[in-house]
């Protein structure tokens, strides 16, 4: 776990976020239907990270999910939540748009 911040912006479309709820549900033979809330956190969210910029900037920010391995968490301020501890998914990918035009994208996923 780092404490490292994520200091990159995302560009300003292209970019999501998903809230998913832990609970547990049980439905009865007569269809009614029961629902908790599981655990302390039971609300984890998910972000689609996209950023375009120059090729220097996409290297830095590559070197920066390369050091975390895709396993380390760190700090990241979301555009909507405030600062979140996350982690990338396992993966990210960066694309040439021509010239020295990239763009980066990966999904954050909170961690706890």
């Amino acid at each position: 776990m780092s404490d490292r911040q994520f200091t990159f912006k995302s560009d300003l479309d292209g970019n999501s976020n998903t809230q998913t709820f832990n609970v547990a549900s049980n439905i009865f033979g007569d269809g009614y239907e029961q629902h908790a809330s599981i655990g302390l956190n039971n609300k984890k969210g998910q972000w689609n990270y996209q950023r375009t910029a120059l090729k220097d900037e996409i290297i830095a920010i590559k070197a920066f999910f390369d050091d975390h391995q895709g396993a380390d968490s760190f700090l990241w301020e979301s555009p909507l939540d405030g600062t979140v501890r996350v982690k990338t998914d396992t993966s990210y990918t960066p694309t040439c748009l021509g010239g020295s035009a990239w763009r980066i994208s990966t999904t954050f996923k909170q961690q706890f």
